[in-house]
């Protein structure tokens, strides 16, 4: 009987998360007697992110007042002693970002050395990383010193300022694997004292440094749309080992797209097929060696187009990139399913988390420090556990098998969670499939 490995499940994963904000969190010093350490604080928001809770406050409450919910916290999440909304936002507010961004790399490295994540590879052995933006706080009033801010109806009488939270998020991703695993993220924030906004691209650079960082050896193709096609952030690509595959514009990209297509053969190459279902005609042109602009004509790229028309000769899709990747009639239909599989972190990644129960746009609390961009990444990290566990966990699949949507099982485990005694993740999953006892033991 097939049966899933303990290193992938929840007590295990939980248990990786808990050494890991044990070994980095700082405790102040000297530490009040009875204070709650950083290790319960990031826990109990874990689990809080994990559950689905649509409020902190409500957190508090239940844990509070509920005998159940606070021995569940303890068997399930590690958590001993939880702290008040009030109190975790201060003590978060505090900590590091930096703590918080590497939480998700020992879910990773846990992948990696079980040579699981090897599933995810599909390039030339190396896997797609998909890199994009997407915000998760705004207020007209609510703001600190690290939010971006624009500016409504400059000039007018009806002038006012917005105030903004925004991360660039990058994770593994593959045209045959339904999951993403976010690997890194990098918050887009003001400095201490800057006077111009942060913005995307800066935040790239950042994610550059700080994945290579953490992942050294990992062999990797980022994709980015169009804003990432410059000559500065190639050479960043470059000088951390990272190929790619990047959006252009006929408009955006003037001179690269001119030369491609003034280019004939043998310079060109070009290939026509039809879609499985024959449905659709797929046409594909590549050039290798073009200069990327008048700017920067020492890098030289080669241009990937692609486009499909319908049974009745209509154009219903367009594409074009650039790329490092050595590209031929052998590996095109490849290199363009790559390219498209950009859109995973916008559908798989943001709009699971701000459509599908992780409350992702929810303000949890905005603080004057960190404490935002720190719950954003424990959001982030709850996230990937649910991911791992939709691909490696038995007892998980099987209760999303009977509840038939991953928003039907948050709410049949939370239910267990909040009306039970629970003494294992085990016996929960045993419970969502099966009718439980009062006690929930294995």
């Amino acid at each position: 009987m097939n049966r899933t490995r303990d290193i992938f499940k929840p007590q295990s994963l939980l248990g990786q998360c808990k050494e890991y904000f044990t070994k980095t969190l700082k405790e102040p010093a000297p530490r009040r007697k009875n204070n709650f350490s950083l290790t319960d604080i990031a826990m109990s928001g874990l689990a809080m992110f994990h559950l689905k809770y649509k409020s902190l406050l409500q957190f508090d409450h239940d844990y509070q007042t509920e005998a159940n919910i606070r021995h569940n916290l303890e068997t399930l999440y590690q958590v001993k002693n939880a702290p008040s909304d009030t109190y975790m936002r201060e003590r978060l507010d505090d900590v590091p970002q930096e703590d918080i961004q590497g939480c998700l790399k020992p879910i990773m490295t846990t992948m990696q050395r079980s040579k699981v994540l090897e599933q995810w590879k599909y390039l030339d052995g190396k896997y797609l990383i998909p890199l994009d933006g997407t915000g998760f706080f705004s207020s007209n009033e609510v703001h600190c010193s690290h939010c971006t801010q624009k500016i409504h109806n400059k000039g007018k009488k009806n002038e006012y300022t917005s105030y903004h939270h925004n991360m660039l998020v990058g994770t593994i991703a593959s045209p045959t694997m339904r999951q993403v695993l976010p690997l890194f993220y990098e918050p887009i924030i003001n400095a201490d004292g800057a006077t111009k906004n942060d913005c995307e691209l800066n935040a790239g650079k950042r994610w550059l440094k700080g994945f290579r960082q953490l992942h050294p050896q990992l062999p990797s193709i980022v994709l980015g749309d169009a804003l990432y096609s410059n000559g500065p952030f190639i050479q960043e690509l470059e000088e951390n080992r990272c190929s790619y595959i990047l959006g252009v514009t006929d408009k955006g990209h003037k001179s690269l797209m001119e030369y491609f297509w003034a280019g004939v053969a043998p310079d060109i190459g070009e290939y026509e097929t039809k879609s499985k279902d024959k449905t659709k005609t797929i046409s594909y042109r590549w050039m290798k060696d073009v200069p990327l602009n008048d700017s920067h004509p020492d890098i030289l790229v080669t241009v990937v187009y692609v486009k499909e028309k319908d049974a009745k000769g209509n154009t219903i899709y367009v594409g074009s990139w650039i790329t490092d990747l050595k590209v031929d009639i052998n590996n095109i239909c490849k290199i363009v399913k790559a390219a498209r599989c950009r859109w995973k972190i916008e559908n798989e990644t943001f709009n699971t988390l701000k459509n599908q129960g992780y409350n992702f746009e929810h303000n949890y609390g905005h603080g004057n420090n960190n404490l935002s961009n720190n719950l954003a990444g424990l959001m982030l990290l709850s996230f990937l556990i649910d991911q791992v566990l939709i691909t490696m966990n038995l007892e998980f699949r099987e209760a999303l098998e009977k509840w038939k949507s991953k928003s039907n099982l948050w709410e049949k485990l939370r239910s267990k969670f909040f009306n039970f005694f629970v003494m294992s993740w085990d016996a929960l999953y045993k419970a969502l499939v099966r009718a439980p006892p009062m006690y929930l033991v294995d």
